[in-house]
């Protein structure tokens, strides 16, 4: 006779699935709860067809024994809560039992990311996969510093390479991403904030993509066997400043010819560089300067007349 005492079954899944999560020291997933009910089987003694059911449990049944847990413990405020980060699940105290939870374990309080760093990890983690010199082109400022502290704290890691010219790493957000901040899954940051939606990484490899077919060859010709643009600019200029300079000599060699012939006939040469405006007004004053002189010279007539007029006068008054 067996004197061992006989433990009860567990009355439902959701009993099980909340022990599992319990024992467990890291976050679950359905498929690991799954697979860990099937692999009991029944032992001597127990009731096989109510193991069986259990062993014969489905991912949808998972599902529903997780969502009865987290109603549960919701309505019990015992103090900790299921909470699901990354497809993952695990037990995890609530929020306002922190300051106690740090004070029994004597933990000093968690050190809180900068402003700068938390800038970075927004764009990293809305725009993601991202460059370092794509996040630098939205701050305006260097983050190598930034990215090396939030890759030390497992927040930011390495996700791949670009296609760009150089091969440039792509940044990302991490697993632990998800659990420090809570959040079941990235698709959550578009529900935190409407007026930010979080980068489809498809559509950006197709952009990146387009830049690499559109980028034109070094020493590629244009179509129609045209010169490239930077070798067509110079040519123009080049073309310009001759025609330029051909026309200067042209009329150079015109006007040296005038002077010449303008010497073999014995022609004086008088060039009038005054504008036109000014013309009239010379001669305005030329004429006047004349005038002037014809006034002067009728003044000493008139002088010269008075004064012989004065002597023949005293002449007969002396005899």
């Amino acid at each position: 006779m067996n004197d061992e005492p006989k433990i009860p079954l567990p009355q439902s899944l959701q009993e099980i699935v909340g022990s599992l999560l319990f024992a467990s020291e890291t976050p679950l997933t359905a498929n690991e709860l799954r697979d860990a009910v099937r692999a009991v089987e029944a032992a001597e003694g127990e009731n096989k067809e109510i193991v069986d059911v259990y062993r014969t449990c489905t991912s949808r049944e998972i599902d529903q024994a997780l969502r009865g847990i987290e109603k549960a413990l919701e309505v019990a405020a015992s103090g900790f809560r299921l909470v699901c980060t990354g497809g993952t699940y695990r037990l995890q105290t609530v929020p306002s039992c922190g300051r106690y939870v740090r004070a029994m374990l004597k933990l000093d309080r968690p050190s809180r990311l900068g402003r700068a760093s938390l800038e970075t990890l927004a764009i990293v983690a809305y725009r993601q996969p991202i460059t370092k010199a794509e996040i630098e082109s939205i701050r305006g400022v260097d983050v190598t510093a930034n990215i090396k502290t939030l890759s030390d704290l497992q927040l930011v890691r390495l996700v791949g390479k670009s296609e760009l010219p150089g091969h440039p790493f792509l940044y990302g957000t991490t697993p632990f991403f998800l659990e420090h901040f809570g959040l079941a899954s990235l698709q959550q940051l578009n529900d935190l904030d409407p007026t930010l939606q979080r980068s489809n990484p498809r559509k950006k490899a197709e952009e990146y993509k387009k830049k690499i077919d559109e980028k034109p060859a070094d020493g590629e010709a244009a179509p129609d066997g045209a010169p490239a643009a930077d070798e067509a600019a110079p040519a123009d200029a080049e073309r310009s400043e001759q025609a330029a300079d051909e026309t200067e000599t042209a009329e150079a060699a015109e006007a040296e010819e005038t002077v010449q012939d303008a010497k073999v006939d014995g022609d004086d040469i008088f060039i009038d560089d005054t504008p036109d405006e000014y013309d009239e007004e010379d001669d305005d004053d030329d004429d006047g300067d004349a005038d002037d002189d014809e006034d002067e010279e009728q003044d000493e007539e008139d002088v010269e007349d008075e004064e012989d007029d004065d002597d023949e006068d005293d002449e007969e008054d002396e005899e």
